[in-house]
């Protein structure tokens, strides 16, 4: 688990897992919030945030407009964060198709939503096949976690050639929206191929 390294090891962060059933499609739910909430509680746990990834690795399964409302209304009445991987936002090649928590909390009318407590984490390496140039991305509504975000970022800059790269690529909306469109083509292509023959 890649959480495992980059949080426990790195920086002692206790990971605790939110179970959620086979019967209901592993879906996330107000119920497996809760439980694993409160039995963290008893663990003397205190939990800080929500970490999801959506689409979720190794499946490709996307959490739908009301599991996020669902999320973001547990983080705002336990005043935690909710940190949103969405590094494989690209890679949905079949409906549902994904959606950004960013969108869904522009469009949250009956919900108070601190979006203070709300971060998305994004990379180029999946979406964009640049696994190799390490340019990652994090968008927060938070003006303390930006703040933060640039001094670290400081300990691994990307390289001004690299930069200038990814500019002039990402400003060709044409080149970008024909790429993630034979992507996504192409990725359906390959998963129906290799699922045709498994029953």
């Amino acid at each position: 688990e890649i959480f495992d390294r980059d949080l426990r090891w790195r920086t002692g962060v206790e990971i605790v897992p939110v179970k959620c059933e086979s019967s209901n499609n592993f879906k996330l739910t107000r119920e497996a919030l809760e439980t694993a909430y409160e039995e963290a509680e008893k663990s003397n746990i205190r939990i800080k945030g929500l970490l999801i990834t959506n689409p979720s690795n190794p499946l490709g399964t996307v959490y739908d407009r009301q599991t996020l409302e669902t999320a973001v209304s547990f983080i705002n009445e336990k005043n935690i964060h909710l940190v949103c991987d969405e590094i494989y936002a690209a890679t949905v090649f079949s409906e549902p198709g994904f959606i950004s928590i960013s969108e869904v909390i522009d469009n949250m009318n009956d919900v108070e939503c601190d979006r203070n407590l709300i971060h998305v984490v994004y990379s180029l390496s999946k979406d964009m096949g640049f696994p190799g140039f390490r340019v990652g991305i994090i968008y927060s509504y938070n003006d303390a976690v930006v703040a933060c975000a640039r001094k670290m970022s400081s300990f691994g800059l990307v390289s001004s050639q690299t930069q200038y790269l990814i500019a002039s690529m990402l400003s060709d909306d044409v080149f970008v929206d024909n790429f993630l469109a034979g992507s996504a083509e192409k990725l359906a292509v390959r998963h129906r191929n290799f699922t045709k023959g498994v029953p």
